[in-house]
């Protein structure tokens, strides 16, 4: 799943611009968006799929949805996203979040389920983050679904 999301193509939209994001390489339309906010960093981030498991198109759209509250609740701005495969067979929306103390996007992509997210330095530098889940074997929540995971006996 991680060489998938290593392997994607990310785009960011804002005022009509489409902003391409390659992981690891500087991007100086990306950094004007940060600097417009004046924010050092922020991060792309979906509600879709949780845990890589597909999900249909009206959950995925509520988990947008709800998404977008939650972005909205931490008076965080948000511009759209999406990410996904080169030839589009597979991609899904979500959001750049812009800013925020800590890691609010680490704690979105946990709570929204999702196994990473993109954070974006400075400089408009994207950088694959995974998220870090507890087996469901250790009783801890949240967790990776057991089915996921061949390994965890839960």
């Amino acid at each position: 799943m991680m060489a998938a999301f290593a392997d994607a193509v990310y785009r960011v939209y804002d005022q009509g611009q489409r902003i391409d994001l390659q992981l690891g390489q500087p991007n100086p339309a990306m950094a004007a968006v940060l600097a417009r906010h004046g924010a050092t960093h922020g991060g792309l981030v979906t509600g879709e799929n949780p845990f890589g498991q597909t999900q249909s198109a009206q959950e995925n759209a509520a988990a947008n949805a709800a998404l977008a509250e939650a972005i909205d609740a931490l008076g965080l701005p948000r511009l759209p996203s999406d990410g996904g495969s080169e030839d589009g067979s597979w991609n899904e929306p979500g959001f750049l979040v812009i800013g925020g103390e800590g890691q609010p996007v680490d704690a979105l992509a946990r709570r929204f389920r999702q196994a990473a997210w993109v954070r974006i330095e400075a400089d408009g530098s994207a950088h694959l983050a995974a998220c870090a889940y507890p087996l469901a074997s250790s009783g801890l929540t949240p967790c990776w679904p057991p089915h996921v995971l061949a390994d965890d006996a839960g």
